[in-house]
């Protein structure tokens, strides 16, 4: 679900209509295009001599004297005027561009939207000349292999830019505090780079915000309080950095919110509680963090909410009634401090396809309600102090595809009924006295 927000997002981006203008190759109506300006084909030419290497063929296109009606792929123009507002070049799998971008795209000055997207090989710097597309709204230059630093004073005189991604490159330094000067951005992503420091100050008038990701990177400092106050913000991802501090209770003002991952930082203190607020929350990963406390009961009372993800924390007391389980599909809170006992409830949650709570110190039985889940396929309850047995009706939970209760206290036949007589003997192994196919049979009293 979180690969298609992002595609959604990129999809949405990329389509926008360019400012009233009919960007194709060919007039409509009885009106030709115009043929493209010299300028423009000049500048074009000089990005296609940048280009040491093309497997993608696109390039190959660019022939003759028309850039707008010759059938230059890629290549958009207004009808009205001939001049290119569009360059869109994506590359397909297996197929890469490489070389470097021209300062001479900088010449394209109509320009709206430029994509230079999944080319692999195409490094050096980002030009300075970019700063001369005043008309730009999208930029995305991801997935290719440029260097250097996210050009903040560039980007700063692009003030009608509303779409960036520079993800997926070898981008270092720090973040520019003038990103904060373009205030009708409404999607950010340096994903995948090597940028370090802190979000700065800055940032904090971008209040247009939709997008935001900064995961895979080498960030560190607080997450900003200042992020609560983008409204309209539905994607919000900074894992896989080492911010730290607490996780601010602004958060929980994000009414558009949809997915949030802070997975993989040094974030500590208690979940807030806010964040049970967020009614258009899908899906919630806040693993391999430094959390403590218990898991708030609002949680699991999201109505969109289906992955939530707590691994690897430090979190506290007992798994809290499940009051509804709304849309949850995927539950993991394994590797925690939680203890208490598997509540009766947890049967509420008829949609889950994955429960994992192993390496806990989660006690008493497994609950016979569990039989309802009719949807789960993934069971993990391994490594915990589980006593008594594994409930006969179990046998009916046939789409069951993994499981394990091993490291436990376990006792009793395993139900001898697919699929938990098929699973191999180490999902039962280290417990007390369990019996049956896979392990050896049960001994009959005489």
């Amino acid at each position: 679900a979180r690969t298609m927000l992002r595609a959604l997002f990129l999809l949405l981006a990329t389509a926008a209509p360019l400012s009233g203008h009919a960007a194709a190759g060919t007039g409509s109506g009885d009106k030709p295009t115009p043929p493209c300006s010299p300028a423009d084909r000049a500048a074009l030419l000089g990005f296609k001599a940048g280009i040491t290497v093309d497997t993608t063929g696109i390039l190959a296109t660019w022939a003759g004297d028309d850039c707008c009606g010759g059938g230059w792929e890629g290549v958009a123009c207004a009808a009205a005027t001939g001049r290119v507002v569009s360059l869109r070049l994506q590359s397909q799998p297996g197929r890469y561009m490489n070389g470097t971008i021209s300062p001479s795209i900088g010449g394209l000055e109509f320009l709206e939207s430029l994509v230079v997207r999944d080319m692999g090989r195409i490094g050096g710097v980002i030009p300075d000349a970019l700063s001369r597309l005043v008309r730009l709204q999208q930029l995305y230059l991801e997935g290719n292999a440029l260097a250097g630093g996210v050009p903040g004073k560039v980007l700063s005189r692009m003030t009608s830019l509303r779409y960036l991604s520079l993800a997926g490159n070898r981008l270092e330094g720090r973040l520019p505090r003038e990103h904060g000067d373009v205030r009708g951005l409404q999607q950010i992503n340096l994903a995948g780079n090597r940028l370090t420091g802190g979000i700065p100050s800055s940032y904090g008038s971008l209040s247009s915000l939709e997008y935001l990701d900064m995961s895979s990177n080498l960030l560190s400092g607080v997450v900003p309080e200042f992020l609560g106050r983008f409204k309209n913000l539905a994607l919000l991802d900074l894992s896989n950095n080492s911010f730290s501090g607490e996780m601010p209770a602004s958060l929980g003002g994000l009414r558009h919110l949809a997915d949030l991952s802070l997975s993989h930082n040094k974030i500590a203190g208690r979940i807030p509680p806010q964040i049970g607020s967020l009614r258009s929350l899908s899906s919630l990963a806040l693993d391999d963090n430094l959390l403590v406390g218990p898991i708030p009961k609002s949680l699991f009372g999201l109505p969109k909410l289906w992955r939530l993800d707590l691994s690897k924390n430090k979190l506290t007391s007992a798994l809290p009634d499940f009051a509804g389980g709304g849309s949850l599909k995927w539950l993991d809170v394994s590797r925690n401090a939680i203890g208490g006992q598997i509540p009766s409830s947890i049967s509420k949650l008829g949609d889950l396809e994955r429960l994992d709570i192993s390496r806990n110190r989660v006690g008493g039985v497994i609950p016979a309600t569990m039989a309802a889940m009719a949807s789960l396929e993934w069971l993990d309850l391994s490594s915990n102090a589980i006593v008594g047995r594994i409930p006969d009706n179990f046998t009916g939970m046939t789409g069951v595809r993994h499981a394990s209760f091993r490291g436990n206290k376990l006792c009793g036949r395993i139900p001898q009924a697919p699929p938990f007589n098929r699973f191999p003997a180490a999902a039962y192994a280290h417990n007390l006295c369990l019996c049956g196919k896979p392990l050896p049979p049960c001994r009959k009293i005489s």
